[in-house]
């Protein structure tokens, strides 16, 4: 598997951030979200780790959306991202 360049890095953990923050507005303890929305608390941890150069695919990101009922222009349509 390639390694991600700088950008790649940089938009990863932004996306990090943005779900972090979203989910915080809604449940602070990422235990108890993932528990309510019926996920793996660490898959939860590793979606928020800024520092995983693996990154988040699409569809995680989606899925993610889905839980907390916003769009993916919703999702994007932040400043961290511009």
């Amino acid at each position: 598997m390639a390694t991600a360049g700088k950008e790649e890095k940089i938009l990863n953990e932004k996306i990090a951030i943005r779900i972090k923050q979203l989910r915080v507005e809604i449940e602070p303890i990422q235990s108890k979200f993932a528990k309510e929305h019926l996920i793996d608390r660490q898959m939860l941890s590793r979606w928020e780790n800024t520092k995983d150069d693996r990154g988040i695919t699409i569809h995680s990101i989606l899925k993610f959306c889905r839980m907390i009922n916003i769009s993916l222009k919703e999702f994007f349509d932040d400043k961290i991202f511009f």
